[in-house]
């Protein structure tokens, strides 16, 4: 099958192209979607398109500097250009930069399809011209199509199979894993794929049938001929390449490793369990190498009284102390790799950290809440760490930025209340309600009324009249004020609100109450 990438800013346009055209039919299949140029340059390499379906008008790099990228680099792509009306010279001007075909969006699909038809004839001429399929590309695009699932039709993936100088019988499929760098340019990248190639196939021997790169940081391996009892020499061997790959290339990998398959049917079922046990544990120092055990699921494994210790460490960081938070946080990791936690596992105490987190900013109202649970955000990071390293720093950053801003909450609470209280004193006299005092410091209402009682234990309300009552008891004992002035000077309507407002809180009316003072006093 030829190798499809696709390329449109406009996600309605790359949902039709991917589904309201066969692409089976054709002898093709998708392998990439990209929204814009730039991603598609940044996977051109990796994906190795036979044809590239682009819009002529996107951010970044337009379809007219793609049709150049391929012509200099001279990349076996076929490119067709999707253009609207109003740019039709536009997508004539592409063709004469090399561009394949130019195609209408207006009845694209008929005419998209007879474009491609004709670039898979040109790719076929130019094969059959070379000698027919390479013997290594024929191979490679039967494991991706198998891998990928496009190639799932039993019967039509052993006539493949059977055209194909492979043999996979009692063999195994291991999944590399290596820490490679976004910054890494593709020479670079080209070299640390030709040196790991050669290694292996020194390391494996004539166990070695095939190798695959399947993303830039991930490379398949078939090891075929095994025999029952292999783990101990693939262990060993997978030890030695992981000792040279740490030490020598610095690319930190971690092995995931198959069980025993007996046909081109189990191909898809070996890959799955490699993938699983790639992720079966974080790798580090001493986890790099897996193999998959059947009935193991990632979840099964988990720290007995993890929950006493997630409630210890959201404790402290809502407390603000984001040295004992990450002190703690520590020790649940290492406690955790002791008790031969799973990756699975911990991403899951992660995740319940970052929702705990989450619900203590939302709480407390701050800003930090508004990065939390959002596509590229600490959630979304968690599910995506592949190393122990990675996890524990993206969760120490976690449980510092929120203990900060709890500690930052808990600091602007102290000022809340602080300004509440001044204003009671200053404006107790008059008519003073909850509101007016929220908007005399520029906060919400009920904001202030809860954080108030939380951090006090009182009401606004309670603390105004308890500050009416002190100040009454001052002026009816210390001075010679009637009690019609009290009740004026305090801001209450009349002297029978006073009074009732005094005894209802004191037990005793201001004349009983000034009574009896003085009567103690003499």
């Amino acid at each position: 099958m030829y190798r499809v990438m696709l390329a449109d800013d406009e996600p309605i346009v790359r949902k039709a192209l991917q589904t309201l055209i066969d692409w089976k039919r054709l002898g093709c299949e998708v392998v990439f979607v990209a929204s814009n140029g730039w991603e598609v340059l940044e996977h051109m390499e990796e994906e190795a398109p036979d044809i590239l379906v682009t819009d002529i008008r996107m951010p970044g790099a337009d379809g007219i500097a793609l049709v150049k990228y391929v012509k200099e680099h001279e990349l076996p792509v076929q490119v067709i250009i999707l253009t609207a009306y109003a740019d039709f010279s536009y997508a004539q001007a592409a063709v004469k930069y090399g561009a394949a075909d130019y195609v209408t969006k207006t009845g694209a699909l008929d005419g998209l399809e007879s474009a491609v038809s004709r670039c898979c004839s040109q790719l076929e001429k130019e094969r059959r011209a070379e000698g027919g399929y390479g013997r290594e590309e024929a191979v490679e695009n039967f494991l991706r199509a198998v891998l990928d699932g496009s190639l799932y039709d039993e019967e039509e993936l052993e006539q493949r199979y059977r055209a194909l100088p492979l043999r996979l019988e009692n063999y195994l499929v291991l999944l590399f894993r290596f820490r490679l760098s976004p910054e890494t340019d593709s020479g670079t990248r080209s070299r640390i794929y030709k040196s790991l190639s050669d290694f292996l196939a020194m390391a494996f021997e004539e166990h070695m049938e095939k190798m695959l790169f399947i993303q830039r940081d991930m490379l398949c391996v078939l090891l075929k001929g095994m025999e029952e009892g292999y783990e101990a020499a693939v262990r060993a061997k997978c030890g030695q390449i992981i000792e040279m790959m740490d030490n020598f290339m610095q690319l930190f990998v971690c092995v995931g490793v198959s069980g025993m398959g007996r046909g081109a049917g189990d191909l898809k079922r070996l890959y799955e369990q490699a993938a699983s046990a790639l992720a079966y544990r974080f790798p580090d120092g001493t986890g790099k190498l897996n193999f998959y055990r059947e009935g193991t699921e990632p979840e099964e494994i988990r720290l007995p009284g993890e929950e006493k210790w997630l409630e210890d460490i959201c404790g402290a960081v809502e407390k603000g102390d984001a040295e004992k938070a990450v002190s703690l946080f520590h020790g649940l990791l290492r406690r955790q790799k002791e008790y031969g936690c799973t990756a699975s596992a911990v991403r899951n105490s992660g995740m319940s950290l970052q929702e705990r987190c989450r619900k203590l900013l939302t709480e407390g109202e701050t800003d930090e809440c508004s990065r939390q649970g959002r596509p590229g955000g600490i959630a979304h990071q968690i599910y995506g760490c592949v190393y122990l390293e990675e996890y524990s720093l993206l969760m120490e950053s976690l449980l510092k930025n929120t203990a900060q801003a709890m500690k930052g909450a808990a600091q602007g609470k102290e000022s809340l209340i602080s300004a509440c209280l001044r204003c009671i004193d200053d404006h107790y006299r008059e008519s003073l309600s909850v509101s007016d005092i929220a908007g005399r410091i520029g906060v919400n209402a009920s904001y202030l009324s809860r954080i108030f009682r939380e951090e006090t234990g009182n009401t606004i309300i309670h603390t105004i009249n308890e500050k009416k009552l002190s100040r009454a008891r001052e002026y009816l004992v210390q001075t010679d004020m009637k009690i019609y002035e009290i009740a004026e000077i305090l801001g209450f309507e009349n002297v029978t609100y006073f009074s009732h407002f005094f005894k209802k809180h004191t037990g005793l009316s201001p004349k009983d109450y000034k009574d009896k003072t003085e009567h103690n006093q003499k």
